[in-house]
């Protein structure tokens, strides 16, 4: 058995396997993956705590270009969600989550350039 481990906020952190485990949750596949023997899951989310929390297949295509694509493509499929259950149009909900977005990456950008980790 694992030692649970404490982070820096006094959390618990729990290593084992919860593999088979279900979250009541947690979403069902996409119904096109059971059709493709080859389909492979590369990212999981959810808020826990207040926070993102991410499983990923990091490595899935070996380029971080494509996971602009990928990333690209989670947003034009909420924003039409999103208008499909009447909440804005599909460009203009796009617009905002483009906005957010580069807001949220100059913020992690600056957070990890080496200007702002010297001194």
């Amino acid at each position: 058995m694992s030692k649970d481990k404490h982070d820096e906020h006094g959390h618990d952190h729990h290593h084992h396997d919860h593999s088979h485990d279900t979250h009541p949750n947690q979403l069902q596949p996409p119904h096109e993956v059971f059709h493709d023997a080859k389909a492979g899951e590369v990212i999981r989310g959810w808020i826990t705590n207040g926070h993102l929390s991410l499983s990923l297949h990091v490595m899935a295509f070996g380029k971080p270009d494509v996971w602009g694509h990928v990333l690209a493509g989670i947003a034009q499929q909420v924003s039409a969600s999103m208008e499909e259950m009447g909440h804005g149009t599909t460009s203009a909900n796009l617009e905002i989550i483009r906005k957010t977005l580069v807001d949220d990456l100059a913020k992690a950008a600056a957070e990890n350039s080496v200007l702002s980790n010297k001194g």
